[in-house]
């Protein structure tokens, strides 16, 4: 042959798709860097946190919470706490950077009210997952990465190229393990 072709590695593999979803998510020419935080984004960030410090005040006055539970609300309230300097982070990052960073902490508030809360009525529940979608939204709405059908679908193609290509854990036994010493000494 008088051009040999060589295969694409795994980790080429990935480089092409990170380009990819980089000119997906990448916002056009249009687009200039946010040097504020929008209004919108400060709207919904008020909105969901008054929101989850009532419930978080309201639970506390509850006599019956666990420590367990009395934990992760401290701990929601800490990540509560965070959601203004994810926010500020969020906005400039581009497809390159840890632009998802304020996304996985609403992802995370969500967990920890369902723990530390289990037992919040439909409307309660609704509520609170319409404000997290709201400044989510609004987030999305003014950041340098363009959340569309198309940046989308290039990171889920990422995401399961680097799931296919893992190194596995190595599995752990259940069983028990005994020592040669003692598995000696039983025989005896």
């Amino acid at each position: 042959m008088l051009f040999e072709r060589e295969p694409l590695t795994p980790a080429g593999r990935k480089e092409v798709l990170m380009r990819l979803f980089g000119a997906a998510a990448r916002r056009g020419d249009e687009w200039s860097a946010v040097n504020h935080v929008p209004v919108a984004v400060l709207e919904a960030h008020g909105d969901l946190a008054a929101h989850v410090r009532f419930m978080l005040e309201a639970a506390r006055n509850n006599r019956s919470l666990t420590r367990e539970q009395q934990r992760l609300l401290h701990k929601t309230e800490r990540l509560l706490d965070s959601l203004p300097e994810s926010i500020i982070q969020t906005l400039p990052a581009g497809p390159e950077d840890n632009w998802l960073q304020l996304y996985r902490k609403l992802v995370d508030m969500h967990g920890l009210l369902e723990d530390a809360l289990p037992d919040l009525d439909e409307e309660e529940y609704t509520a609170i997952v319409q404000k997290t979608v709201q400044l989510a939204e609004a987030v999305a709405a003014s950041a340098a990465v363009e959340v569309s059908a198309a940046s989308m679908f290039a990171l889920m193609l990422m995401q399961a190229h680097l799931n296919k290509h893992e190194t596995p854990k190595p599995r752990r036994c259940a069983g028990r393990r005994t020592t040669g010493r003692k598995s000696r000494g039983a025989k005896s």
